[in-house]
């Protein structure tokens, strides 16, 4: 190959100098970071880190067929990379795949100042990271999460799949079920939605809802002390405004409420006045341009 012939000049070239110890220069170090990065065999590691699941023969045959660069498989197999199959990529796959089709639940607890508890349930759009509803309770039960799945689902607007946790309160199954609680039964039968529920102690496989309920917690619920439940559904329904309409979220490089607007770039140019206006009493701010 031409790769091949290109460094086997060059070592003959560095070898015919006259040294006892022949040195690289910069000029031979740059030629070899050249090389490489055009390399044929960093194709083998690339393809093989992109697409963990493939053995040595499926790469050698995708380069020969598709690249024209033939490879014995043992070749193939010296410079795979090592880093190994990602963990849970067919559940990840699946997420990102139906992303836009996704709701996730979950519940949160808050102590009160009488040291009483109330539930606090998050329900999450998966694509858009919006929050799409909230309530608080004393006492959940499998009813009033129905309830709370009927207002966040008006007619037509139901996503596919609700992703949800493995709660008492959703009427678990015992083995030899067709639906693992009664949720799922209930979500399948009268609202024509697809309930999945995480595997036991899986908190990551509804990472997004938790990590919703996280930013919640550290960013408001942590900082009152709460009389009552319409102290708490008030400071709740502040942060989800906040969270939906101001707030950037890393996971979508963007704000929710504008996820579906054409992201133009400001060019203020230094000029403008910066306005922040404050979010649950100046526990934070929405910082905006005026002129």
């Amino acid at each position: 190959m031409l790769w091949e012939i290109a460094a086997l000049r060059q070592q003959l070239a560095v070898y015919q100098r006259n040294a006892p110890k022949p040195k690289l220069n910069r000029r031979d170090r740059r030629f070899w970071i050249w090389l490489c990065r055009r390399w044929p065999k960093r194709f083998i590691r690339r393809i093989s880190t992109e697409n963990s699941a493939w053995g040595e023969d499926r790469i050698a045959l995708e380069m020969k067929l598709k690249l024209g660069i033939a490879y014995a498989s043992s070749t193939v197999r010296r410079y795979m990379s090592d880093e190994g199959p990602v963990p849970s990529s067919t559940w990840r796959t699946f997420l990102a795949n139906h992303a836009p089709d996704i709701y996730a639940l979950d519940f949160t607890t808050q102590v009160m100042w009488d040291f009483s508890v109330c539930y606090v349930l998050v329900v999450i759009e998966h694509q858009t990271r919006t929050i799409v509803h909230t309530n608080v309770t004393r006492n959940p039960s499998l009813d009033w999460v129905k309830q709370q799945i009927r207002e966040c689902c008006p007619g037509g607007e139901e996503p596919r799949f609700i992703l949800h946790d493995n709660d008492g309160i959703f009427g678990q199954f015992g083995r030899g079920k067709p639906f693992r609680c009664a949720l799922d039964q209930w979500l399948s039968e009268v609202m024509g939605i697809r309930g999945i529920s995480t595997p036991y102690h899986a908190p990551n496989a509804n990472s997004i809802c938790e990590r919703a309920i996280g930013t919640l917690k550290r960013d408001a619920l942590n900082h009152f002390i709460f009389r009552s439940e319409r102290h708490l559904r008030r400071t709740v329904s502040a942060f989800v405004r906040y969270s939906n309409e101001a707030r950037p979220h890393q996971g979508i490089d963007g704000i929710p409420g504008e996820y579906h607007k054409p992201r133009v770039p400001l060019d203020v140019e230094g000029t403008g006045t910066l306005i922040g206006e404050p979010i649950l009493g100046g526990l934070h701010h929405d910082y905006r341009l005026a002129a």
